[in-house]
């Protein structure tokens, strides 16, 4: 399903509802959320929300979505600092909660297995993913082959130039380790936001250009995966936006 609501404010605040209201009826709440500028007001509106009920944040896990490799997690645009900043220092949550990528580890196939391992014991109840300009899901890259499982990538040119975004200088990045796309499309519950009128192109390749085969494409048609937009982002989307 398709919604667009009137501005970023509203999008926000439907995704921290939502995430409200996994922590209260999952069983055993797991989350896989995206970093970056996408999800800022969600994750604050729900660490608001979540105030009175900091008992349940101690339920709930969280699991890594990707992360760019040779940056240390401790780094200005790590994913890692990302969240952390958006999220994790809002609420109530141990290290013991949060099983990350280490996008600085020398073995980045151990990585992998770890994170595929922790999914495999901690289903994902919850995603939260954005779209990147150039329609990735995670670091699902386009014009590769979907991924099952996690995975080391080669970074597309445009992910490494719109990422330098994210830190104080700019920053080589070659490669990322990101979670496959068929993971993220196992979660119980999926919400893809997409939200300025900067992604108002891209979105209107992921509902309106099916054959550019973008990795967004594939959680197109899932009963359990719903796509939230902004109005400036859904503006080229005339059906939707009317």
């Amino acid at each position: 399903m398709i919604s667009v609501f009137s501005n970023e404010d509203e999008v926000a605040h439907e995704i921290a509802q939502e995430m409200q209201w996994h922590i209260q009826n999952d069983e055993n709440p797991v989350f896989c959320l995206a970093s970056g500028s996408t999800p800022k007001k969600s994750y604050k509106k729900f660490a608001e929300e979540m105030t009175n009920e900091q008992s349940r944040i101690k339920q709930l896990k969280i699991v890594s979505l990707d992360e760019w490799v040779g940056i240390d997690r401790t780094s200005e645009g790590s994913c890692y600092q990302m969240l952390y900043r958006d999220l994790f220092s809002l609420i109530p949550i141990d290290d013991e909660q949060i099983e990350f990528f280490d996008g600085n580890a020398t073995d980045l196939q151990k990585e992998c297995k770890k994170i595929d391992g922790f999914i495999q014991s901690n289903p994902i109840t919850f995603s939260l993913m954005g779209v990147g300009m150039n329609g990735h899901i995670g670091l699902n890259e386009p014009g590769q082959a979907v991924l099952d499982y996690s995975s080391v990538v080669d970074l597309s040119q445009n992910t490494k130039e719109i990422a330098q975004k994210y830190f104080l200088q700019p920053t080589v990045l070659e490669k990322g380790i990101t979670i496959g796309l068929n993971q993220v499309m196992k979660s119980k519950r999926v919400i893809v936001a997409i939200t300025g009128e900067h992604k108002a192109d891209i979105a209107r390749k992921v509902f309106s250009n099916p054959e550019s085969r973008l990795p967004a494409h594939e959680l197109l048609g899932h009963d359990h995966i719903d796509f939230f937009l902004d109005r400036a982002a859904a503006k080229y989307l005339e059906v939707l936006s009317s």
